[in-house]
């Protein structure tokens, strides 16, 4: 549970890096961003779930593997870099700790408690701001129906009747004021923005745990007024009145109504909305533009790369899935790719190694007793009845190739440069496998 919790983490902020750059690229632009921060939290729940369980066909690549070995359904787990998983790092930090049962149980249980605890709060929130609402009168403000409050808003309130709530103060405002008031709220409501606010609570009830998260979901709001801001300019509005109309709500606003759409936030984030408006475009803008987006990009393609931990286990770390030392000790020996190369096999302690010729000695991982893996690869020890390992499939991109096992003088024929098979001098390191 505490490999699967650090991986969604890791994925989910490399996500909202994603999300932050793309985001600074449409500004420059003069784009909207609320749907970037949107898909950014949709994508950090759906795409460690879909890394974790979704396979797909790959076709048969007819000439290059042998046709006797099976191809077709391959996890994408596979295609991953396992070298970037957090389940390696919480091995070489926690030990033996992330994968104690106790702290799995205990681990369920705070995000089921978490995450009920949140939706109580949703909900109760819900309830009082209905209460609220029998309460509020209604009026018109600019030529538009308006609920009257005597502390809060200007903000939308309402999933799926919503309408826009001004403060009573505001009804004394000049009629210039009130028009910017009521066109900024329109905005939300044409825009849907408070059903999104929602939704994007809703998504981040189910893992309450994860802070990058939290983070998205103030740059959402942060989004969701900027675009709101950036329509109502649109329509013809001056900068300055309207930069001055956000000032003066914002220091008259004396509540605050949580989970929606309001035209004042907090100072730090009007402040942020001010300067957007006055930011002018600059010489490189546009290269500008193309260099955060290809980093947003970078960083999406990181997240996906990152290698979810073990199916059978989400809280194993995959050198904790380690076989005993009889087992590792018959895949000990040689294996051969083809007339030049050979794929040495040796074991440190509970730790195999893999050596092609000529690259570097690193380690593999075990999640069962005969399979491994490391980075974007995977290896399969093929064993007969007795458990004498004959032959071993090496997997990547779906690709599969098998070496037979060879004895050490056959190996030793081999031209290239390989270590001599002496248990316990490797000293670690990974997989390297050449296309």
């Amino acid at each position: 549970m505490l490999a699967w919790m650090s991986y969604v983490i890791v994925v989910s902020l490399l996500l909202s890096l994603a999300a932050l750059a793309l985001e600074r690229s449409a500004r420059l632009r003069q784009k909207p961003t609320r749907w970037l921060w949107g898909t950014s939290m949709i994508a950090s729940l759906l795409v460690p779930l879909v890394m974790s369980s979704v396979s797909v066909q790959i076709p048969r690549l007819t000439g290059v593997v042998d046709p006797a070995i099976p191809q077709g359904v391959v996890a994408l787990r596979q295609m991953t870099a396992s070298g970037l998983s957090p389940s390696g790092w919480l091995t070489a930090t926690a030990g033996g700790l992330s994968a104690s049962p106790d702290l799995d149980r205990m681990l369920q249980v705070g995000w089921s408690a978490a995450s009920m605890i949140l939706l109580l709060a949703i909900l109760a929130g819900s309830v009082h701001l209905n209460w609220r609402r029998r309460r509020w009168e209604r009026g018109n403000m600019a030529g538009i129906p308006v609920q009257i409050s005597e502390d809060a808003g200007p903000a939308i309130v309402g999933l799926l009747d919503p309408h826009i709530v001004v403060p009573r103060w505001l009804m004394e405002c000049p009629p210039e004021v009130q028009e910017l008031v009521i066109a900024h709220e329109q905005g939300h409501l044409e825009a849907h923005d408070a059903r999104l606010v929602l939704i994007a609570l809703g998504l981040l009830v189910c893992m309450p745990w994860n802070l990058p998260l939290w983070w998205q979901l103030r740059c959402l709001r942060l989004a969701v007024e900027i675009d709101c801001d950036a329509r109502v300019l649109r329509r013809g509005y001056d900068v300055s009145r309207y930069g001055e109309t956000l000032i003066a709500v914002g220091e008259r606003q004396s509540a605050t109504i949580a989970m929606v759409a309001a035209m004042a936030e907090s100072r730090s984030l009007l402040e942020h909305r001010i300067r957007n408006m006055l930011r002018k475009k600059t010489k490189y803008a546009r290269t500008t533009a193309v260099a955060l987006a290809c980093l947003g990009i970078a960083f999406a393609v990181g997240a996906a790369e990152i290698s979810p931990p073990n199916n059978g286990d989400p809280g194993q770390s995959a050198s904790q899935s380690v076989a005993d030392t009889k087992i590792l000790d018959g895949h000990v020996g040689f294996y051969q790719l083809n007339d030049s190369t050979v794929m040495t096999i040796t074991r440190t302690g509970q730790q195999l190694n893999a050596q092609l010729t000529g690259q570097p000695a690193l380690p593999i991982y075990a999640r069962s007793d005969t399979e491994f893996s490391y980075k974007d690869a995977e290896i399969s020890f093929i064993t007969e009845p007795d458990g004498q390992t004959t032959s071993l499939i090496l997997r990547k991109y779906g690709v599969n190739v098998l070496m037979k096992r060879i004895d050490a003088a056959t190996a030793q024929r081999i031209p290239g440069p390989r270590p001599a098979l002496l248990p316990g001098r490797f000293g670690g390191g990974a997989l390297i496998i050449r296309q």
